[in-house]
């Protein structure tokens, strides 16, 4: 695997960024957050953290097979990667709706996050989906079954690989998120008078930090969701994933929903509220009941669930309400 320590990401010195942020986060929040339109002009982010840490070796069930939660993860991801690119796809033009950053933690060593993006896209943080096709690590050729017209046909199809099954070290998140922290605070010192939909964040773990206490985690955390556009704070999703037989708990009301599980509270503080256009979505695809709060964690969750969770924090579902906000731009 090439070289992929980290590089800031933005061409602007460190004093003109943090500026330009400093004029963002003094412009207030419209009075209806959450809803704007997410066009070339305003493209949003999108960050993906992935735990590759020594843990991600255990075994887990995805799809009917057995394999490491390492490979199952890779999965889902290249493929919220590849519907994300399709969903920027008009024609022969691939639009510029959103930046899109690869973080893994553990994996190369167990001090600090890095870019896992490859090829042509080493040693940059935010890729345009246009950028993505260069930054493959390989195509995969897998058979899958279609219905067409009514019958199961088995097909070959090609499927991008941007992200290996990595599991190495231990897992130093406060690392990633701290990184995230800056990358997003750059992003938006560069959208600086745009109305852009706040940059979403999602981390996914099977294991408690190792380079930080709860608190010097939940610090970092803080700044993060502290960052926001003219649209609302930053959201950061955070899923526990685990093959264990035991209650899951998934997107949860308030804190007392979680018992006496330390770790299940810890993801809770770490995570947003979810806004409100995406509680219709959550409640129907977990099957919960409709209320008025839900918290963007989920612990204890399987891969199934984690598919899910994807599908609530990226635009892939065409009838998802996020996808609203996407432009119909011609």
């Amino acid at each position: 695997m090439p070289d992929q320590a980290p590089v800031r990401s933005s061409a602007l010195p460190v004093s003109d960024w943090q500026q330009a942020l400093d004029t963002v986060l003094q412009t207030p929040v419209k009075a209806r957050p959450y809803s704007a339109q997410i066009m070339r002009q305003s493209p949003t982010a999108f960050l993906f953290l992935i735990d590759q840490s020594g843990s991600m070796d255990e075994r887990t069930t995805y799809r009917g097979r057995v394999l490491s939660k390492a490979a199952a993860v890779a999965q889902i991801v290249n493929q919220t990667l590849l519907e994300l690119a399709l969903r920027c796809q008009k024609g022969d033009e691939v639009r510029h709706y959103y930046d899109i950053a690869l973080i893994g933690y553990g994996g190369l060593n167990d001090e600090q996050a890095v870019s896992l993006w490859s090829g042509a896209a080493v040693g940059k943080f935010f890729l345009t989906p246009a950028e993505l096709a260069g930054a493959t690590l390989r195509v995969d050729e897998v058979t899958v079954e279609r219905n067409i017209r009514g019958r199961a046909v088995t097909v070959t199809e090609k499927r991008p690989v941007w992200l290996n099954a990595v599991h190495n070290y231990r897992t130093p998140m406060k690392s990633a998120i701290c990184l995230a922290e800056s990358l997003v605070g750059q992003w938006l010192a560069t959208q600086q008078g745009n109305d852009v939909y706040p940059p979403t964040v999602i981390n996914i773990t099977d294991g408690v930090a190792t380079d930080a206490t709860a608190d010097e985690l939940l610090a970092c955390c803080d700044r993060l969701k502290a960052l926001r556009s003219m649209d609302g704070n930053v959201l950061l999703m955070n899923i526990h994933v685990s093959d264990e037989r035991g209650n899951s708990i998934l997107f949860p009301a308030r804190a007392d929903d979680l018992g006496t599980d330390q770790y299940a509270r810890l993801l809770y503080d770490m995570s947003s509220e979810m806004p409100t256009p995406y509680h219709a979505d959550i409640a129907s695809l977990f099957g919960l009941d409709q209320r008025t709060s839900y918290v963007g964690m989920c612990s204890n969750a399987d891969m199934d669930a984690l598919v899910k969770f994807m599908n609530i924090g990226t635009p892939t579902q065409h009838n998802h309400s996020f996808t609203a906000n996407l432009s119909s731009e011609p």
